[in-house]
């Protein structure tokens, strides 16, 4: 379990250092930058969310229904 947090922290640290890069390159100012991470951020956590509510949902029918 430890190796995938690593994993997962060290993705989401070169994505947002290449999100960086990119808006340096493209002359997009921080706040504005930020604001976009920000939203990305929500929007993926939102995602994350969902899925862990049909996970329960669907332990909650199997149990029910005894399956």
């Amino acid at each position: 379990m430890l190796r995938l947090a690593r994993t997962v922290l060290l993705g989401a640290v070169a994505a947002a250092l290449g999100i960086w890069w990119l808006a340096r390159s493209y002359g997009i100012e921080n706040s504005q930058l930020l604001g976009f991470l920000l939203a990305s951020a929500l929007f993926v956590a939102g995602c994350v969310a969902l899925a862990a509510i049909a996970a329960l949902a669907l332990g909650w029918l199997r149990r029910r229904r005894g399956l």
